[in-house]
Protein backbone atom coordinates (compact mmCIF):
# COMPACT_ATOMS: atom_id res chain seq x y z
CA UNK A 1 0.00 0.00 0.00
CA UNK A 2 2.84 2.33 0.84
CA UNK A 3 4.62 1.90 -2.51
CA UNK A 4 1.36 2.72 -4.31
CA UNK A 5 1.18 6.07 -2.49
CA UNK A 6 4.82 6.83 -3.41
CA UNK A 7 4.12 6.03 -7.07
CA UNK A 8 0.98 8.21 -7.11
CA UNK A 9 2.81 11.06 -5.38
CA UNK A 10 5.73 10.85 -7.82
CA UNK A 11 3.35 10.75 -10.78
CA UNK A 12 1.56 13.83 -9.46
CA UNK A 13 4.84 15.72 -9.10
CA UNK A 14 5.87 14.73 -12.62
CA UNK A 15 2.56 15.80 -14.14
CA UNK A 16 2.66 19.11 -12.27
CA UNK A 17 6.20 19.80 -13.46
CA UNK A 18 5.23 19.03 -17.06
CA UNK A 19 2.32 21.46 -16.83
CA UNK A 20 4.59 24.20 -15.50
CA UNK A 21 7.18 23.60 -18.22
CA UNK A 22 4.64 23.78 -21.05
CA UNK A 23 3.12 26.92 -19.48
CA UNK A 24 6.56 28.59 -19.28
CA UNK A 25 7.28 27.70 -22.89
CA UNK A 26 3.96 29.21 -23.98
CA UNK A 27 4.81 32.44 -22.14
CA UNK A 28 8.21 32.61 -23.86
CA UNK A 29 6.60 32.59 -27.29
CA UNK A 30 4.44 35.57 -26.31
CA UNK A 31 7.18 37.58 -24.63
CA UNK A 32 7.10 41.34 -24.58
CA UNK A 33 10.73 41.69 -25.64
CA UNK A 34 10.91 44.20 -28.49
CA UNK A 35 12.46 43.13 -31.76
CA UNK A 36 15.87 44.64 -32.60
CA UNK A 37 15.71 47.64 -34.93
CA UNK A 38 16.12 46.88 -38.59
CA UNK A 39 19.19 48.32 -40.24
CA UNK A 40 18.33 50.45 -43.20
CA UNK A 41 20.33 49.89 -46.35
CA UNK A 42 21.93 53.05 -47.74
CA UNK A 43 20.17 54.47 -50.74
CA UNK A 44 21.79 53.63 -54.04
CA UNK A 45 23.86 56.47 -55.44
CA UNK A 46 22.66 57.65 -58.81
CA UNK A 47 25.19 56.86 -61.48
CA UNK A 48 26.04 59.07 -64.38
CA UNK A 49 25.00 57.64 -67.73
CA UNK A 50 27.89 55.75 -69.24
CA UNK A 51 28.85 55.29 -72.81
CA UNK A 52 28.89 51.56 -73.61
CA UNK A 53 31.76 52.02 -76.05
CA UNK A 54 34.13 53.66 -73.56
CA UNK A 55 36.94 51.48 -72.12
CA UNK A 56 35.85 52.30 -68.55
CA UNK A 57 32.42 50.81 -69.20
CA UNK A 58 33.95 47.48 -70.22
CA UNK A 59 36.35 47.30 -67.21
CA UNK A 60 35.52 44.60 -64.64
CA UNK A 61 33.69 45.85 -61.56
CA UNK A 62 36.00 43.98 -59.15
CA UNK A 63 39.05 46.14 -59.87
CA UNK A 64 41.90 46.22 -57.34
CA UNK A 65 41.81 48.90 -54.62
CA UNK A 66 43.52 52.18 -55.42
CA UNK A 67 46.19 51.88 -52.71
CA UNK A 68 47.61 48.96 -50.72
CA UNK A 69 46.85 48.76 -46.99
CA UNK A 70 49.16 50.66 -44.66
CA UNK A 71 50.77 48.56 -41.93
CA UNK A 72 52.97 51.31 -40.48
CA UNK A 73 52.45 52.14 -36.80
CA UNK A 74 53.32 55.33 -34.93
CA UNK A 75 53.04 53.82 -31.45
CA UNK A 76 53.32 50.33 -29.99
CA UNK A 77 52.71 48.92 -26.52
CA UNK A 78 55.61 47.03 -24.98
CA UNK A 79 55.19 45.57 -21.49
CA UNK A 80 52.09 47.73 -20.84
CA UNK A 81 53.93 50.94 -21.77
CA UNK A 82 53.40 52.96 -24.92
CA UNK A 83 56.47 53.51 -27.12
CA UNK A 84 56.86 55.75 -30.17
CA UNK A 85 59.27 55.77 -33.07
CA UNK A 86 62.61 56.99 -31.65
CA UNK A 87 62.06 55.45 -28.20
CA UNK A 88 64.26 52.60 -26.97
CA UNK A 89 62.94 49.09 -26.33
CA UNK A 90 63.69 47.35 -23.01
CA UNK A 91 67.05 45.48 -23.08
CA UNK A 92 65.52 41.97 -23.10
CA UNK A 93 64.14 42.64 -26.60
CA UNK A 94 67.68 43.08 -27.96
CA UNK A 95 68.41 39.37 -27.45
CA UNK A 96 68.48 36.72 -30.19
CA UNK A 97 65.18 35.33 -28.90
CA UNK A 98 63.25 38.25 -30.41
CA UNK A 99 65.42 38.77 -33.52
CA UNK A 100 63.82 37.97 -36.88
CA UNK A 101 66.27 36.65 -39.46
CA UNK A 102 63.79 35.60 -42.16
CA UNK A 103 62.16 39.00 -42.61
CA UNK A 104 61.25 38.28 -46.27
CA UNK A 105 58.83 35.50 -45.26
CA UNK A 106 56.98 38.01 -43.07
CA UNK A 107 56.63 40.60 -45.87
CA UNK A 108 58.99 43.02 -44.13
CA UNK A 109 61.43 45.34 -45.87
CA UNK A 110 65.15 44.72 -45.67
CA UNK A 111 66.59 46.03 -42.39
CA UNK A 112 68.74 49.13 -42.57
CA UNK A 113 72.45 48.91 -41.80
CA UNK A 114 73.17 48.17 -38.10
CA UNK A 115 69.53 47.31 -37.40
CA UNK A 116 67.30 44.25 -37.30
CA UNK A 117 63.62 43.30 -37.10
CA UNK A 118 62.19 42.07 -33.82
CA UNK A 119 58.73 40.79 -32.85
CA UNK A 120 57.25 42.37 -29.74
CA UNK A 121 53.63 42.39 -28.56
CA UNK A 122 52.20 41.22 -31.87
CA UNK A 123 54.02 43.87 -33.90
CA UNK A 124 57.26 44.02 -35.85
CA UNK A 125 59.84 46.61 -34.85
CA UNK A 126 62.93 47.65 -36.75
CA UNK A 127 65.44 48.54 -34.04
CA UNK A 128 69.11 49.48 -33.91
CA UNK A 129 71.51 46.68 -33.00
CA UNK A 130 73.36 48.56 -30.25
CA UNK A 131 70.79 50.66 -28.34
CA UNK A 132 67.42 49.25 -29.41
CA UNK A 133 66.11 52.55 -30.76
CA UNK A 134 62.85 52.00 -32.67
CA UNK A 135 63.33 53.01 -36.30
CA UNK A 136 60.09 51.62 -37.72
CA UNK A 137 57.02 49.73 -36.50
CA UNK A 138 54.75 47.48 -38.58
CA UNK A 139 51.48 45.84 -37.61
CA UNK A 140 51.69 42.07 -37.17
CA UNK A 141 48.97 41.81 -39.86
CA UNK A 142 51.63 42.42 -42.52
CA UNK A 143 52.57 38.75 -42.16
CA UNK A 144 49.23 37.77 -43.76
CA UNK A 145 49.56 40.15 -46.71
CA UNK A 146 49.09 38.40 -50.04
Amino acid sequence: MRSTKVVRFSTGLLMGALCLISQAQAEDTQSNVPQPPQIEQPAAQPQAPSDATSPAASAPSDAAPASPPNYDLDTVVIDYKEHKIGDTVPPEYLTKTYTITEWQKRNLTAPEENSHWTYVGGNYLLITNDTGKILKAESGDIFFRH
